[in-house]
């Protein structure tokens, strides 16, 4: 099968079939001959991006990553002049392969002033995966003037602006789309936290209304289970929000593919493919910048710890990047899955050091606006703690703890996007989970002792100063006074944490999962021993 296409032996045929058909073979499932009409397609027309982005399309299916990334690139390069849809294509494509630089600039070419509203709001959407939200809210608000209107139009400028403030305009945008849809269940959700305390009550007299309506989808279902629980909890009815937190978990679960035997030997093969030998080679790459990845399980404080870094002014905060899984998924040419395969083993071993450091080196400079340090704070890599190392032998790792309980309350109680943390909906699988991350993190310790810095939530809450300095210690800069006001940083987040940074550092989530006791009481039974060791830690270290 053709991976890249050549533009040799032009033939003259009717290309509007031919992507026709081409379309219709990769929907199906048929890539060798959806890859052979691409070629003629390309023939035919070799200045077209769609066919070339077809052609990634079907490398990505196949796992073919360099591949796919090719054809990608090659798309990128026939952008201008094309039609605003067929540059969002692309721009789309190119993010899905974490080309998010190329995906950007391709949005370039398009001219606001020459589009339709429907085209306005596809491009607002994609600012916003892109992460500019005042280009998304921009383009959003076009689309509306221009007079599209709509649910999810007005649910979609409500999000935007919980991003970029103020909040009260994103209240109302969640309102209107709630009174437009009544059974709009994200909607709801998202009023529900955004909103303030006093309009609880009449929340959730509509949540529970909705939820009696017929034929809701099993995502309007979670989505008003999980709004439910974010009103009556914080109205202090424990209650009747854990019975909603236990349904909105369970209808997420339905639908989740996890499998937390085949998580356990996942990271069995990881752990055993990382000896303590893994790293006595590792690869030599430019220093000119360096990153610091901030890991840990989700909602364990890996935000609040990015902003006091972005307080310092030798750190450029980059959120949550995927650039080392997927430069990882390059340098062996094969995709993975968002959690660890089975056959992770073989997967790490084969990992070329040098071209994977570089590679990222390379696709995250841009990022770095010239900076001596960045930031790279997805919780995931923290499964790749120890090819971060090989591959990247100056960068830091500081790794968020918290207590037990709390770490699983808080992935417990946060409905996370599809396909991400699917061990977060079933208190067994949570424990299975907690105790796997617990081990993996005490491997990397082991094989990398005195390189990754451990930092808990607790005493960053309660003694942030400290911690701060600490952290910079560790890092190698000099200590900056006032990096602990994370009001002070106005960077936009749209991580889960984006509402609570706009209050200053406080200690109210504390053993918050104490007042969920009884409905956690399995979870802590089958953590038990994990959380007098931590305990027992934080008591020692005082």
């Amino acid at each position: 099968m053709t991976r890249t296409a050549s533009t040799e032996h032009p033939m003259h045929t009717d290309l509007s079939a031919l992507w026709t058909q081409a379309i219709a073979d990769f929907e199906a499932g048929r890539f060798a001959e959806s890859d052979a009409l691409c070629v003629q397609l390309i023939q035919q027309a070799p200045d077209k991006p769609l066919a070339y982005a077809l052609l990634a399309r079907i490398c990505h299916a196949m796992g073919l990553v360099r591949e796919a990334t090719f054809n990608a690139f090659q798309a990128s390069q026939r952008v201008e002049g094309q039609s605003a849809e067929d540059i969002l294509i692309v721009s789309t494509l190119l993010t899905d392969l974490t080309e998010w630089q190329l995906a950007k600039a391709s949005l370039g070419f398009i001219d606001p002033d020459r589009i339709g509203p429907e085209t306005l709001l596809g491009l607002g959407r994609q600012y916003s995966t892109l992460d500019d939200q005042p280009r998304a809210l921009d383009c959003i608000r076009r689309a509306r003037a221009a007079g599209l209107e709509g649910p999810f139009v007005a649910h979609m400028e409500g999000i935007v602006l919980s991003f970029t403030g103020p909040i009260d305009q994103a209240v109302a945008a969640c309102e209107e789309a709630v009174a437009q849809a009544p059974a709009y269940g994200h909607a709801h959700w998202s009023a529900a936290q955004f909103g303030r305390k006093d309009g609880g009550l009449s929340r959730i007299e509509r949540m529970r209304a909705a939820l009696q309506e017929d034929g809701l989808s099993n995502e309007d279902i979670t989505y008003l289970h999980f709004g439910l629980f974010k009103e009556l909890d914080t109205l202090d009815d424990t209650d009747a929000a854990w019975d909603a937190l236990v349904s909105g978990a369970r209808a997420r679960r339905s639908v989740t593919n996890h499998d937390a035997a085949r998580e356990t030997a996942a990271f069995d093969a990881l752990v055993a493919a990382t000896p303590a030998s893994y790293l006595e080679q590792v690869a030599d790459v430019p220093r000119d910048a360096t990153p610091i990845f901030v890991v840990g399980m989700p909602r364990t404080g890996t935000t609040l710890l990015e902003r006091i870094l972005g307080n310092h002014p030798q750190i450029e905060t980059c959120g949550e990047l995927n650039d080392f899984r997927q430069q990882m998924q390059w340098a062996n040419n094969r995709r993975t899955s968002l959690t660890l395969d089975v056959d992770v083993g073989p997967f790490v071993a084969g990992l070329d050091a040098n071209v994977l450091g570089k590679r990222y080196l390379a696709k995250t400079k841009w990022l770095t606006r010239g900076k001596a340090f960045y930031s790279d704070k997805h919780p995931l890599n923290m499964l790749w703690c120890g090819p971060i190392l090989k591959a990247l032998p100056h960068a830091k790792i500081i790794h968020l703890r918290r207590n037990p309980m709390d770490s699983c309350f808080s992935n417990l109680k946060e409905l996370f996007a599809p396909e991400y943390y699917p061990y977060s909906y079933a208190l067994d699988e949570l424990a299975a989970h907690y105790r796997n991350y617990n081990r993996l993190m005490q491997h990397w310790h082991a094989i990398a002792p005195g390189r990754i810095l451990d930092v808990r939530y607790e005493d960053l809450v309660m003694h942030p100063e400290h911690e701060a300095r600490r952290v910079q210690e560790y890092l190698g800069l000099p200590a900056v006074e006032g990096v602990t006001d994370i009001l002070a940083n106005r960077k936009v987040t749209t991580t889960a944490s984006t509402l609570q940074l706009r209050q200053p550092i406080h200690t109210r989530n504390i053993a918050g999962w104490k007042r969920y006791a009884r409905g956690l009481a399995p979870l802590e039974a089958q953590l038990q021993d994990l959380i007098d060791a931590y305990e027992g830690r934080a008591a020692a270290a005082a």
